[in-house]
């Protein structure tokens, strides 16, 4: 039997499924498959709490070190760096003469402000760290000499270790002086509080996957025999998997919130102790910190993980499952 071009046309246009139905048929399959999750979820409480419980466990930790670095910024911000460095003039040069040297100094790129110590108050100051009147040290002499204190922009071992040799070549400059060895163990200290969090923020991230795959595969291996029937009558992969995507959305979620919750319940222990270290500093304005924008990627970065890890278990599992 020979079939007309209209005839295709007309059977084409009646088969047609118009988009509005598709997309109220999409909409109602998504609305099933989330009802599914919770009843399924609720039924199951028990292993469901112990899954948010792990994944938020496993996530307060990069969560609670990453904290810690942030506050450790904010205290090193705050506390006197030592960003400075300190020419020490010849006893023979006058403190007009060390003032026309300061000026000098003021124009070097990495400089941001110039201060000179005269000798009287370089006497003073030591003085108030001996505890001692002046005039004691004054009746003993003054051996200090004018210095100039340059405030830099810049803190980077090169430039410094640059304008170091500069201000030493300078033949009125008796010495410069720089704790080289002091900045290079306060970088160490931060670069490995930094690699640190990166190393356990990768950790979790591996045992989130690892978690939410794992479940949704023993989810899977559960409903077998109900994905067999569900693919015979014609149901497709991406069908059966969004049970399985709303599931790893549920444990993302509720493993970030555990997470979250036990981020500040450390941040909350914490902050006395830290508060009287802080004053004992006198840095009344240092606390720890967990912005409210760390928080909101920790529970996005949660959700992502566990419909990543769904996704990718279902994904592996549906292909093993096909009718014969």
């Amino acid at each position: 039997m020979v079939v007309s071009k209209a005839g295709r046309t007309a059977a084409r246009s009646v088969t047609k499924v118009p988009f509005a139905r598709r997309f109220v048929t999409w909409r109602l399959h998504h609305r099933l498959a989330r009802h599914d999750t919770l009843s399924r979820l609720g039924r199951h409480w028990v292993s469901t709490l112990l899954t948010a419980l792990v994944m938020g466990v496993v996530l307060s930790l990069p969560a609670a070190l990453s904290m810690g670095v942030l506050t450790l910024e904010a205290a090193l911000a705050q506390v006197d760096r030592g960003d400075s460095i300190t020419v020490v003039a010849h006893d023979s040069l006058t403190l007009s003469q060390v003032e026309v040297l300061s000026e000098e100094y003021a124009s070097l790129a990495l400089v941001r402000s110039v201060s000179v110590v005269s000798k009287e108050q370089a006497l003073d100051e030591l003085s108030q760290w001996l505890g001692l009147s002046p005039e004691v040290l004054a009746s003993l002499g003054n051996p200090l000499p004018h210095s100039i204190s340059l405030t830099l922009t810049s803190m980077q071992t090169e430039a410094l270790q640059a304008l170091t040799e500069q201000l030493t070549h300078n033949p009125l400059v008796a010495d410069v002086l720089l704790d080289m060895e002091w900045l290079s163990r306060l970088q160490a200290i931060a670069l490995f509080g930094e690699r640190l969090m990166w190393a356990f923020v990768a950790i979790a991230l591996l045992a989130c996957l690892l978690i939410i795959g794992n479940t949704i595969r023993l989810a899977v291996e559960s409903r077998r025999q109900e994905i067999l029937v569900t693919k015979l009558v014609g149901a497709n992969n991406a069908y059966v998997m969004r049970p399985f995507l709303y599931t790893g959305f549920a444990y993302g979620a509720a493993g970030g919130l555990v997470a979250l919750l036990i981020t500040y319940s450390v941040k909350s222990w914490l902050g006395g102790p830290i508060e009287a270290l802080a004053n004992s500093y006198q840095t009344p304005y240092f606390a720890l910190r967990f912005p409210l924008s760390l928080a909101f990627a920790l529970l996005t970065a949660a959700i992502v993980l566990g419909m990543l890890g769904a996704w990718a278990s279902a994904r592996r599992q549906l292909k093993l499952i096909e009718p014969r």
